[in-house]
């Protein structure tokens, strides 16, 4: 059960990880007025996508909720992720519940994504895993969902999910809020499929199209605020997939911080096999 678990979850985690963030590197134009003019809605965004993609690090406080035909999917993690030189993040879920099953043991789960491999440690693991608390799977061997989450990864940073949103034709301004501690202004809209790829080079939207067929997304709703210093401060995406509706709530801080992830000992680390699922 607990390896069984272990992959639902990094699945589930795949498909937050491509639900959050998704559009590449392309360039944003808007945001390009003279300080002295009020800016639209759309602008903001544009401008919000140009200063995020400048830093390199940041931490994220995520909730998912969703309810998917399997069951519901119900998820808090926290996420701290460097983006250059080298793609890292620290992953940590104090709760989930994937298709009614819970984290087994109680206690939360850990998860470290480093180059091509990610490490979990789950409670109880250490016990189906010769008395080594880490497991390792190897991103390259897994296949599947497993092959496009180093991918998805490097691309659900807050730039590129705001450089999605730049396509929305009915983005407006709705209010003024506090979140975390900084003052922000509250937009939200909706975003159709062919309006977010619009927004991309060739290469960026052929991966995309692809990945969003496969969820059966085509509209996306969100809120976004964004704080005086034009750095997102909070996402809420509302998406109806094949298998579902989700939820993504992600709270953004620590901007530009440095970020160090490492692997765990190799003395405490097993490797992980796939479940069988059709298995008991």
């Amino acid at each position: 059960m607990i390896r069984r678990f272990a992959a639902g979850t990094a699945v589930a985690t795949g498909l937050a990880l491509s639900l959050t963030g998704c559009l590449g590197a392309a360039k944003d134009k808007a945001g390009e007025t003279g300080t002295q003019i009020q800016l639209s809605a759309a602008q903001v965004l544009g401008k919000a996508a140009e200063k995020t993609g400048q830093t390199d690090t940041y931490k994220a406080d995520v909730t998912i909720d969703g309810t998917m035909s399997q069951g519901s999917m119900k998820m808090h993690m926290v996420m701290q992720t460097r983006l250059r030189p080298t793609l890292a993040m620290a992953i940590n879920i104090d709760s989930a519940n994937v298709g009614g099953q819970s984290m087994p043991g109680g206690g939360g789960m850990e998860m470290r994504l480093v180059s091509d491999a990610m490490y979990m440690k789950i409670p109880g693991l250490a016990a189906q895993n010769n008395g080594k608390p880490w497991a390792r799977m190897s991103l390259s061997a897994l296949g599947g969902n497993y092959d496009q989450l180093l991918q998805q990864a490097q691309q659900q940073n807050p730039a590129e999910q705001t450089k999605l949103l730049t396509g929305s034709k009915d983005v407006r301004e709705v209010g003024t809020e506090n979140v975390g501690g900084v003052q922000t202004k509250h937009y939200s809209g909706t975003v159709s499929l062919n309006e977010a790829l619009a927004k991309l080079d060739a290469q960026s939207r052929q991966k995309m199209e692809k990945a969003y067929q496969q969820l059966g997304t085509q509209k996306i709703g969100f809120d976004v605020w964004v704080s005086d210093d034009s750095l997102p401060r909070k996402i809420v995406s509302k998406v109806q997939t094949g298998m579902g509706a989700v939820n993504t709530t992600m709270l953004f801080s620590d901007f530009g911080k440095p970020v160090e992830v490492s692997a765990p000992p190799a003395s405490e680390v097993g490797e992980f096999k796939m479940p069988s699922l059709g298995g008991n």
